[in-house]
Parts: structure tokens; sequence; C-alpha cells
């Protein structure tokens, strides 16, 4: 049985936005703002953040509307440079990029709920430590029942979060006992090459989420059309909550307290609507994690589908259920992802995964050059401004790779010897296919 072409280009806007806006850009702005004081390099980074973002989609937007099936990256690398980079990259997914993401998502919405009802504390530890995964696998049994549902799912998850949002800050801009101030103008630390670098890491990692709906792409309906559309204008309107969202931090939270900070959000919920408001926020960002993790998960599933009916995973993770969704992968991957959220060291891999993350995508983008001397432009979406957007996003993502090797060497290493552990796995499904074609 097939995947069902279920979902519209509104679905795979809400599938980006949905996988995009989750704990990342509550913690990072204090983070971003310790490198680039003041006002105008702050918002400068953001903007920067989503431009490149928006040209990743864009360089998405044709790979998908040229291999409109599922899988993503996994697709793009094994369909232009071979099915080991197809591999590598789908085998960080499992390890890292997806179940372990998720993991560490659904312990950050346990660990805000915590914090919106402080009545919590007295519960009894198994159910802190229970809850996380419990969370995994009821979104996997969503998700199993359709990708409509878990499109549906998503839209929930990131609409209402973002209308809070929009009430909480809104209500506190409006009441006016909020002193408002522009930050006055610092001098960078360090050469502005070398702080915006280091601030870019964070900005990244932010907007990480860009490319989800292509990975969903065998479920959409109409993908050479409806893809391009939900990856641009997704991305697109998280970019703008993004730079509204800093600039409220920037406007209200004071200078020495917002560098540095990985809690800019309660901050200016106190700041705006006094003590206790940040209960409500903690209440926002806890539904908005779980609708990040949730898009990870459905995307996830669908590369290791890929990947089984490329015979380089089980083939059973390519069986599809009635509803016509890969229901296996997404049964296998998510308990996975339940016991690793049951694991405190999870987040380590996560911080693990950003140097390889950075360089697997960076390698999809610029299989649109291959793709393109190969077959020549495409007769559906063409990413516009080719080939400087692709260039544009490749310079930037190399550069952003560069900084978070240097910025966390150890780290990095470890993800790379993460990923490169694939290699005897990829040896051992290829010497099964040589033998049981």
């Amino acid at each position: 049985m097939a995947l069902k072409r279920v979902l519209g280009p509104r679905d795979a806007a809400w599938l980006v936005a949905g996988n995009m806006i989750g704990a990342g850009i509550f913690v990072m702005p204090g983070l971003v703002v310790s490198q680039l004081p003041g006002l105008v390099w702050p918002l400068a980074a953001w903007l920067l953040g989503g431009l490149l973002a928006l040209c990743g989609a864009a360089v998405y937007g044709e790979l998908g509307a040229r291999l409109p099936n599922a899988g993503g990256e996994y697709l793009y690398l094994a369909k232009t440079f071979g099915p080991l980079l197809g591999f590598l990259s789908g085998w960080a997914g499992m390890l890292l990029t997806f179940s372990a993401a998720a993991a560490v998502m659904a312990n950050v919405s346990v660990r805000h709920l915590w914090a919106a009802f402080p009545a919590l504390d007295s519960a009894p530890p198994l159910l802190a430590k229970g809850l996380a995964p419990l969370f995994v696998l009821i979104l996997v049994w969503g998700n199993a029942a359709g990708a409509r549902v878990g499109g549906r799912a998503t839209a929930w998850f990131t609409g209402v979060p973002l209308a809070g949002l929009i009430v909480l800050f809104g209500a506190g801009l409006l009441a006016g006992g909020t002193e408002v101030s522009w930050p006055e103008p610092v001098p960078l630390a360090e050469p502005w090459p070398k702080a915006l670098g280091a601030a870019m890491i964070f900005v990244f990692f932010t907007y990480s989420g860009w490319n989800a709906a292509a990975y969903l792409a065998g479920e959409i309906r109409d993908p050479v059309r409806n893809l391009p559309w939900g990856l641009l204008w997704g991305t697109g309107f998280v970019a703008l909550v993004y730079m509204l969202f800093n600039l409220v931090l920037l406007l209200t939270v004071p200078a020495d307290q917002l560098a540095g900070s990985t809690t800019a959000g309660a901050q200016a919920a106190r700041a705006l609507l006094g003590p206790g408001a940040e209960r409500s926020l903690a209440m926002i960002i806890a539904i908005a994690v779980l609708g990040s993790a949730n898009v990870t998960l459905m995307a996830g599933a669908r590369v290791y589908y890929a990947m089984a009916r490329d015979g380089l995973a089980p083939a059973s993770l390519g069986r599809v259920n009635e509803a016509g969704v890969p229901a296996t992968a997404l049964w296998v991957s998510g308990i996975w992802t339940a016991l690793l959220a049951t694991l405190g060291w999870v987040e380590a891999l996560v911080s693990w995964a950003t140097l390889a993350m950075l360089l697997l995508s960076s390698l999809a983008v610029a299989s649109l050059f291959v793709l393109r001397h190969r077959q020549g432009p495409a007769a559906g979406f063409r990413c516009p401004g080719y080939p400087f957007t692709p260039l544009l996003y490749l310079t930037a993502s190399l550069g952003v790779a560069y900084a978070s090797a240097t910025y966390a060497p150890q780290q990095s290493l470890y993800g790379l010897l993460l990923v490169l552990a694939g290699l005897p796995v990829y040896a051992v499904f290829r010497a099964r296919r040589r033998f049981f074609p």
C-alpha cells in the first residue's frame, strides 16, 4: 500500500511552522545578545537567519518538486551522491536529529508543564519521569491514525500557543505599565565576523525545521506546486514571528539581564504583566514544544520508511497501514524515542548533532547543483535566484558549521563519530541486498 496524498499547502506550511517554533526561540535570544549586544546587531542576526532559512526553503522547494517522495535529505542525498550519504543522513536522524531531538522536546515540555503548575512539584517522581515518554507514544498513536490527523494536530499545537503569545505580550504592551526603552549601542567585544559567527550558531539552531514538509512530500497533494508553497510561506511566517518576538524582548528586558539569559521569554512576561506571568508563558511553551516534537516524529518516520523501501533499513519499516502512513516506522522510532526520553544524558546527543546536521543539510542543498547539471532546469518550481540562492545558503551554513566546530570542538567530534558509526551498519545492509536481493 502506498502513502496517501492527503496534505494540502496549508498543512505543509503548518508542518514547517510547527517544527520551527519550539523552545529555541524562548531560550536562544539571550545567548545571541551575549555575542551581539545592542539593538541593531541582534535583529540583524535574526533577519539574516530568516533570509537564509528562506534560501534553504527555496532550494528544498525545487528538490522536492524534482523528487516528490518521502525522505527529504535522505532522498536528495541518495539520488544525487549515492546511497552511502543518504544512509548516513538517515542514521544520524535515528540517533541524533530526529529521535533524540524529539525525546528532548518531550522532556522540555514536561519541565515547562511543571513550571506552569507548581502544585505538580508534590507529584510522585515516577509521574515526572514517565510523562515525557507517554507524550511521545500519544503523539505516535495520533500520527498512526493518518497524516491528516498529524497535520491538524500540528496546526493546533502551533496555532494555540501563537494566539496565547499574542494575547500575553499584547496585553502587557497595551497596558502601558512597562517601561519600553531602546538598548544603547554597545561596541562588540570581538571582531564582528567572529561575534556574528558565534551568534549565528544559536540563530541557525532556532531556525532549524524549515525543511520539515519536505520529509512528507509523499503525502502532499500536487507536491510540485504545494510543497514549495508550504516551505516558503511557513518559513517566512516564522521569521516574522521571530523578529517581532526579539524586538519585544530587546525593548522590555534590560540589556544586562538579557545578555546570556536562557529565560528571556519569562523575563519579558514578568516585565510586562508582573510576577506569575511566566507560568502562562510556560504553558504556551509546553504546548508549542509538543507540536515541534510531533512534526519531528512524523518526519523521522518518513525517512526510515524511504530507507526501508531502498533496502537500507529493515523491510518492516516500509509498511504502510490502511490510513496511508508508515505506521511501523512511526511506532519503532516512537518507542526508541520514548526510551531516549527516560535518559537524562540524551540532551548531550542533541548538542552533538549541530555540526553533523549543518554538514548534511549543506550537502543536500549542494545536490541541487548536481541535479541541475544532470537534468537541466526543472519543469515545475525553480529555485528563485539560482545559483546565488543555494550558494548564499551554503556559504552561511558552512561558515556556521566552522564556527560550531571551533566553538564546541569536543561535542562536534562526538557527533561526527556517531554519524561515522553508521558505516559498518551500512555495510551490513549492502551485503544483505547483495546476497538476498
